[in-house]
């Protein structure tokens, strides 16, 4: 995640974390060297070695390796979501946008095409949700993309995507926000700050954060500040102090100077005019 009050989230710390999720969205079952992997309505067989081989190494931080293991996957299944999927998330962490927002692009378009051959005569054994929960993620890194890559109507169709399938999702909210701001829509971003972080700070009354203990008190800061920032620039100082002070006794994490400032100065008392006093 950016560290940064006004950044986007990039979804994942981690690239096995995304990993890891996408292997409940994808029914494998051994077949001699290949596999055979469910993808909606579909079915594709892809060489197994070098299906795990092409994990391993991306697991492992060797990048550009695993880059070539998942091309040779999808050379012989070029509509193989998750490959395309994947070698978008190792070029998102090598900071080669364009290249990411390719391959997700296609994850995307793949993955859909799957989707919409369930129910047209296709007996698909495969729950529809897992899909649905697949294209989710995928317009997820999608959108965050788009955004660091200064494609803002971009950005906004694949978020909005996202939320049509994943409405409780808070990450997606909040890169939505950025979204709008980068739009001075400061009235549509405040909403979707305002659901992130509804969505991510659970409250717990027994914990003297009044926070649940697994909430990521950084995250939750990041999502304050946005939210901050809508107001600020809306001008409603109490409700801009009201996030800055869950910001600082909240999370105990430090609010940018600026942000500080700019409300310090909105709110000071004026000095009185010569000549008022009698």
């Amino acid at each position: 995640m950016s560290k940064k009050s006004g950044g986007v989230v990039k979804t994942t710390k981690k690239i096995g974390m995304a990993v890891g999720l996408l292997a409940m969205f994808v029914t494998m079952t051994a077949c001699a060297s290949g596999k055979s992997i469910k993808q909606g309505a579909e079915e594709f067989s892809i060489p197994g070695d070098k299906y795990y081989e092409a994990l391993q190494l991306q697991d492992d931080g060797m990048y550009f390796e695993s880059i070539r293991a998942w091309s040779e996957v999808l050379d012989d299944e070029p509509r193989f979501a998750q490959g395309h999927f994947n070698i978008g998330l190792i070029y998102d962490k090598l900071n080669m946008v364009p290249e990411a927002i390719e391959h997700y692009e296609l994850a995307v378009q793949y993955a859909e095409d799957s989707r919409d051959l369930i129910g047209n005569g296709n007996p698909a054994e495969e729950d529809s949700a897992n899909i649905t929960a697949s294209i989710a993620l995928y317009n997820l890194h999608l959108g965050a993309a788009y955004l660091r890559g200064g494609l803002v109507t971009e950005a906004i169709s694949a978020l909005k995507k996202t939320i049509k399938d994943d409405q409780y999702n808070p990450t997606a909210h909040y890169n939505m926000a950025a979204a709008y701001m980068a739009q001075n829509d400061y009235e549509t971003g405040l909403i979707h700050a305002d659901i992130a972080v509804d969505l991510i700070s659970r409250p717990d009354g027994k914990r003297a954060t009044g926070i649940a203990s697994d909430v990521d008190m950084t995250q939750l800061a990041n999502y304050l500040l946005r939210q901050a920032r809508c107001h600020l620039w809306r001008q409603e100082w109490d409700k801009a102090k009201a996030c800055l002070e869950r910001v600082k006794t909240q999370c105990k994490v430090e609010v940018p100077t600026e942000m500080q400032k700019q409300l310090d100065e909105a709110t000071a008392p004026k000095p009185a005019e010569e000549g008022s006093e009698e």
